[in-house]
């Protein structure tokens, strides 16, 4: 059986992502050690007054590093589909998931807030396991639950049914709305 990879989003924008963080991060890390020193670089921070031109700086190059790094890290995100089950692989984590080990598969609706403003909502395969943890696949990722979608979610139903020989009328049909951390069952059908 051959792997299917998901990704969500175009290569381009992760070598960007990890362009800048280089250079607003390592590089002046490395020119801090290499030119001047860590000591002296903390002397002249902590001597300069309010308004210092150092200070700034720094704060500037660490917030576009981090953001960078953060770009980088949501670009790099795959699901693998194998004879074996499912591999999920993250920058900072993989995890590998039997066909055994899943229970049910469907298509969730997340809506995301950060501190009361609310996000672009999207769509996203959901696993059930075993053990009754709840698993969101990193990819594939769609704002609309469209044919893409569909197909995505029919493939990797397809091959956990093959695997498993799992009768026809499970997997979740519905798509279900998460906002937060708590879950809640949409009352819409997605559109097929």
């Amino acid at each position: 059986m051959e792997t299917i990879t998901y990704r969500p989003a175009s290569r381009k924008w992760q070598w960007g992502a990890l362009a800048v963080f280089v250079l607003t991060v390592v590089i002046p890390a490395g020119v801090v050690t290499l030119g001047m020193g860590w000591q002296e670089f903390v002397r002249r921070y902590s001597a300069d007054d309010s308004g210092s031109s150092l200070s700034e700086t720094t704060i500037a190059l660490l917030v576009f590093g981090l953001s960078a790094l953060a770009l980088s890290y949501c670009c790099a995100m795959r699901t693998y589909v194998g004879a074996a089950g499912i591999r999920v692989r993250t920058p900072l984590r993989r995890r590998s998931v039997a066909w055994g080990d899943i229970t049910d598969i469907g298509v969730r609706r997340y809506d995301p807030s950060f501190f009361g403003r609310r996000g672009t909502a999207t769509y996203r395969i959901r696993l059930l396991l075993a053990s009754g943890e709840g698993l969101f696949l990193p990819a594939p990722v769609t704002e609309e639950f469209d044919s893409e979608m569909e197909a995505a979610k029919g493939e990797i139903i397809r091959r956990w049914k093959a695997a498993t020989g799992t009768p026809a009328e499970t997997g979740t049909p519905a798509a279900t709305a998460v906002t937060g951390t708590t879950a809640a069952t949409s009352a819409a059908e997605p559109p097929a």
